[in-house]
């Protein structure tokens, strides 16, 4: 048995992984760790992380190294997306991360982020056929997939929760703002291809905005882990539709909401309704995993060629 501790640096948050793997292939997550440090606040007019935005990631990064030292875990994988992958600056970012904490952190491309994404989805759930769809801070992923194989290149599109609010939203969700954002999401999406044709079947929803959907919708049990979450289309519509109606301020009371995503929440699901309303799909399955898990995936299939 080994331990490997796997860190997705993302464009909102930081998020840590700590695996326990055993002799025979098998593996459990030991313990989980996540910081909100909004990477990418601030990089729309100039694509360069803001030295704040720098100093909060490195921060909690510096802290994630002090418990894998306590623990004496050397095994380190991390990976960065969607803003340091658009960022003027990310080279330089990392390297300043490589010094202060001496994690190396490598950044992959939007079809390696789909790619892992699908991997982890097709081992962890149950679904014969869905369209997977990753809304990050900085990026949203797509890919379509029946029993466990892709059916279509992976997707990688440059809008997530915090882009959108910071294009869309930053004078407030005002109905041009709301309907602007919409038709520019919209227009995203009609450039796929082979998104119209697969028509009714689930959407397989990863990633924080997500997990926040998946979380508000659970009410009273939103402090148990997302497994495995149904919300039918008709629950999407009356979730968007409060969110919609109360203003960011408010929404930081609500269940699996709260103040980290009450000001991007209404900008992340955008991308989903869309998508939802394109493929008229019936029900979003909500799943805590992504990157993290299909890095540990893709990590024990290539240990296991190499043998």
């Amino acid at each position: 048995m080994h331990k490997i501790a796997i860190i997705d640096l993302g464009s909102n948050s930081i998020r840590m992984s700590i695996f326990e793997i055993n002799t025979d292939g098998t593996f459990a997550q030991t313990q989980a760790f996540r910081s909100m440090i909004k990477l990418s606040e601030g990089m729309t007019d100039d694509m360069c992380l803001k030295n704040e935005a720098q100093l909060r990631a490195i921060k909690s990064l510096l802290e994630y190294k002090n418990i894998l030292n306590q623990k004496n875990i050397t095994n380190i994988r991390a990976v960065a997306t969607a803003a340091v992958r658009k960022a003027k600056n990310g080279k330089q970012f990392l390297a300043s991360v490589k010094d202060l904490t001496g994690i190396t952190i490598e950044v992959i491309d939007g079809e390696t982020e789909a790619r892992l994404d699908c991997l982890a989805v097709s081992k962890t759930l149950s679904i014969k056929a869905a369209v997977i769809c990753d809304i990050g801070g900085g990026s949203t992923e797509l890919i379509a997939f029946k029993n466990g194989e892709m059916l279509t290149p992976a997707i990688s599109i440059p809008m997530g929760s915090r882009s959108l609010f910071e294009m869309f939203f930053k004078s407030g969700e005002t109905e041009d703002a709301i309907f602007q954002a919409a038709a520019f999401v919209k227009k995203q999406l009609s450039d796929i291809p082979w998104l119209s044709k697969m028509q009714n079947v689930p959407i397989a929803g990863i990633g924080g905005t997500l997990r926040s959907l998946a979380k508000y919708t659970m009410s009273d049990k939103s402090q148990s882990p997302v497994k495995s979450h149904k919300i039918s289309a008709k629950e999407i519509d009356q979730a968007f539709d409060t969110i919609k109606k109360t203003s960011p301020e408010n929404r930081s009371t609500f269940d699996g909401i709260g103040a980290e995503r009450c000001d991007i929440i209404l900008a992340g699901l955008l991308p989903l309704m869309e998508l939802k309303s394109l493929i008229n799909s019936p029900e979003l399955i909500v799943s805590d995993v992504g990157v993290r898990e299909g890095l540990l995936l893709d990590f024990l299939d290539s240990s296991q060629t190499k043998e």
